[in-house]
């Protein structure tokens, strides 16, 4: 239940013990209970704690569309002079992938479960080149069965690699530029199958108003 609901069935609450306290014979329970109803029912009527409430709603509410929608970025969302969050993001949240997924590319990956996105280092040679080299095995080599490229000829080595990963599937290149402090609009997903091993990195999600969706 959201903190507002909880805030105005408590103000409810301490106007019918105040309504209780006035009708009563009981002089020294009034003495001792009237103020302290009051300050409490002013409290929880003041407007600015109040709209303290309804952003903190409003807070609880994004950390829950975040959870949705992984790739949300802070030009989704706004929250207006009211407190109120205003998203502009999918009504309907991202489902897990089904194990029918990907299924004219791999017929027996049945068991598909997400993986963390593997992470592959780069570090500058100690030669005079500083060129770039793969420090760990690739994703898309483990695949294909193919050794690290660790060559200064890294992207025609590296676009060979993917399209042999391809196998006759059309590629693009996109580049993409980011600004400091935002997101790409976009989250990526790792599969792999029992049968398999790893399956490669697939894109998940595209916000229509993140960099990735413009």
């Amino acid at each position: 239940m959201p903190l507002s609901a909880d805030i105005s069935t408590a103000l409810h609450l301490l106007e019918h013990v105040q309504e209780r306290v006035e009708d009563c014979n009981d002089p020294k329970l009034q003495m001792h209970t009237t103020q302290d109803i009051k300050s409490l029912i002013s409290l929880l009527e003041d407007p600015v704690f109040r709209s303290i409430v309804t952003i903190q709603d409003s807070l609880i509410e994004l950390n829950s569309q975040l959870g949705q929608h992984p790739s949300i970025i802070p030009g989704d969302f706004d929250i207006n002079i009211s407190g109120q969050l205003e998203l502009s993001v999918p009504s309907t949240p991202v489902q897990p992938l089904g194990s029918n997924v990907y299924q004219d590319l791999y017929q027996d990956s049945s068991e598909l479960e997400d993986q963390r996105v593997p992470v592959v280092p780069l570090v500058h040679s100690s030669s005079e080149d500083t060129s770039a080299q793969v420090t760990s095995p690739s994703l898309v080599s483990e695949v294909m069965g193919m050794p690290p490229i660790t060559t200064t000829t890294y992207a025609k080595e590296f676009k060979k690699v993917i399209e042999a990963a391809a196998r006759g599937r059309q590629v693009f290149t996109v580049q993409l530029y980011k600004p400091e402090g935002t997101s790409l609009g976009f989250s990526v997903v790792g599969l792999r199958s029992k049968d398999k091993g790893e399956l490669g990195i697939f894109l998940q999600e595209i916000q229509p108003k993140g960099i990735a969706g413009w």
